[in-house]
């Protein structure tokens, strides 16, 4: 399959994702909204939880790209938390998007022990390493500290973000809470 096809056919899996979560993901649909054969959707994925799993990677590569981008060279523990924040907050459509993606594949997760469902807490697994890699820069936090603070910041990144698009609580609200996180972790690790 050229590449073309297959981005449009994730494309189209993102797209219905981010319209109705994991329910409105169907074969023909996904066909649909690409504008191609069925044959061709079920060629690149032949169960939805294939078609699920490319797309939640694709998107999660490009989540981590864009995180990554913005913390290039030595950043301090507080510096990466705050892009790592910054990435994950759905704050715009692309990451509201991304947001919706995961708390449909979180469901599946905590529901079905399936493909989709392995694929998301593979996921989960990969950023919080990631995370704890880049914390581990910083010559303030240990080994420990480092896997505790990747859990921390992906916890608040992902209650603050389900209460964000909630409209439980305004981007001002959401950014005092990261800040006096932030605040607490510099006065914790001694910066």
């Amino acid at each position: 399959m050229t590449d073309d096809r297959r981005t449009r056919i994730l494309d189209a899996v993102e797209t219905l994702l981010g319209r109705g979560g994991v329910e409105a993901v169907t074969m023909r649909g996904v066909a649909a909204e690409a504008g191609t054969s069925l044959r061709l959707v079920q060629y690149y994925g032949h169960t939805k939880d294939e078609l699920l799993t490319a797309a939640l990677h694709r998107m999660a590569d490009q989540s981590i790209a864009r995180w990554h981008a913005a913390t290039e060279g030595p950043a301090s523990a507080e510096q990466s938390i705050r892009a790592f924040l910054e990435e994950s907050l759905p704050t715009d459509e692309p990451s509201r998007a991304f947001h919706r993606v995961g708390v449909s594949l979180e469901q599946l997760a905590i529901s079905r022990p399936d493909a989709a469902a392995r694929a998301y807490r593979r996921h989960l697994t990969a950023v919080q390493r990631q995370l704890a890699d880049a914390l581990r820069g910083d010559a303030r936090v240990t080994e420990t500290q480092a896997q505790r603070l990747a859990v921390e910041a992906m916890a608040l990144g992902h209650g603050l973000g389900t209460m964000l698009m909630a409209e439980q609580v305004s981007p001002t609200e959401v950014e005092a809470v990261v800040s006096g996180h932030l605040a607490r972790l510099t006065g914790e690790l001694g910066g």
